[in-house]
């Protein structure tokens, strides 16, 4: 059958999602094929597959990314969630400091909360 079930008043897990999505996508693809005659560019793949991948990364713990292998050749890298607010720690932190330097050469003093390089 071609019915993707959803049910308004039910909470779905990540795989319920992808499934329904996978069947969504294999429709899709069984009667485009025939139907037609788009093309799409290796970077249109690349930026649906990346923007999937951050509305997915918004909505689960971790990171998800695309690694670039060799040209043409990517594979999805998950990182769990300590790795992700590692990162994230970081470039707050790259952030602060860069907002003390900018402050320092306005003012000539280096703001107390941002590291001394």
């Amino acid at each position: 059958m071609n019915d993707v079930h959803v049910k308004e008043d039910k909470f779905y897990n990540l795989s319920e999602v992808i499934g329904a999505v996978k069947k969504t996508l294999d429709l899709v693809s069984e009667k485009s094929h025939k139907h037609n005659e788009l093309r799409y560019s290796s970077t249109d793949v690349y930026w649906l597959l990346y923007d999937m991948l951050q509305y997915i990364n918004r909505n689960v713990p971790g990171e998800f990314s695309l690694l670039q292998i060799r040209k043409g050749v990517y594979r999805v890298r998950y990182a769990a969630e300590d790795k992700a607010k590692q990162r994230s720690s970081r470039k707050l932190k790259e952030e602060v400091n860069q907002t003390a330097r900018y402050l320092e050469e306005l003012t000539g003093r280096r703001p107390p909360w941002g590291e001394k390089e």
